[in-house]
Order: structure tokens, then sequence, then C-alpha cells
């Protein structure tokens, strides 16, 4: 769609610690935010709530990204390659809205980074030429 304004960019950070009482506090939020493969990835790890901070970071980029606003929890999968960069998996209304807006999974890339404190996520959209 020509007229409706994607910005192409999103970027979100989320502290670490937040996300570790979240989870902690209320366990049952791990269905209602993260998708069954991403919990299984970030429950492997010692310190899983970097690993969840940095999906949930992920998700909110590709929303910012799309321009939409995260309109549905886990509407946005991040999907991890070994040894590659993560990707994602559009489900529902933000899989609706991206094919309103005329953008596919596949021009999507992330980026996610955590420290103990802190993890970050870039989402941009390569806008390329359609056969």
């Amino acid at each position: 769609m020509d007229n409706f304004f994607v910005p192409e960019v999103g970027v979100d950070v989320v502290d670490v610690g937040r996300m570790q009482f979240a989870l902690e506090r209320t366990p049952r939020i791990r269905q209602r935010l993260f998708t069954e493969a991403e919990i299984a990835y970030c429950e492997k790890y010692r310190f899983a709530e970097r690993h969840y901070a940095g999906r949930w970071a992920a998700k909110e980029a590709v929303c910012k990204a799309l321009g939409c606003g995260l309109i549905q929890w886990n509407g946005v999968e991040v999907i991890r390659r070994p040894r590659r960069a993560p990707y994602v998996r559009l489900m529902g209304k933000i899989a609706k809205f991206a094919d309103y807006v005329g953008v596919r999974e596949e021009e999507i890339s992330i980026s996610i980074t955590h420290s103990e404190l802190s993890a970050v996520a870039v989402a941009v959209i390569r806008r390329g030429e359609r056969p």
C-alpha cells in the first residue's frame, strides 16, 4: 500500500531485571508472551531471563518497524538458526497488518544483543524489487 507509512526501522530495549521479576511473579506470562519454541529456546540457558528479554525486545522492534505497535503479544515469533542470525515468523493480527502494508516476513531482519542488565533488538524492513 503506497499511501501507508511504514517506519521500516524499529528498536527496543528491555530491562533484564524487570523481565526476571515478571517471570518470577507470574510464571504463566511465558505462555502469553512467547511461543512454545521460544520458551524451549530460552529455558535451556542458565540466565533464561536475558533471552526472554531479547525476544521481547525483538517483538517490540518488529512492530515498531511495521508501524503497528504491539497489537498481539505473541504475534511475532523469534526463530534462532545455528550459527546464523535470528529471523521472525509473523502470526495472527500482526501477519495480517504486515500483509496489509505490503511487508513480507523475508523482508524483516532482526538483531538481538543482551547483557546481564539489558537486552536490545533492532528490526529493519528491507524493501526489494518484487517479481
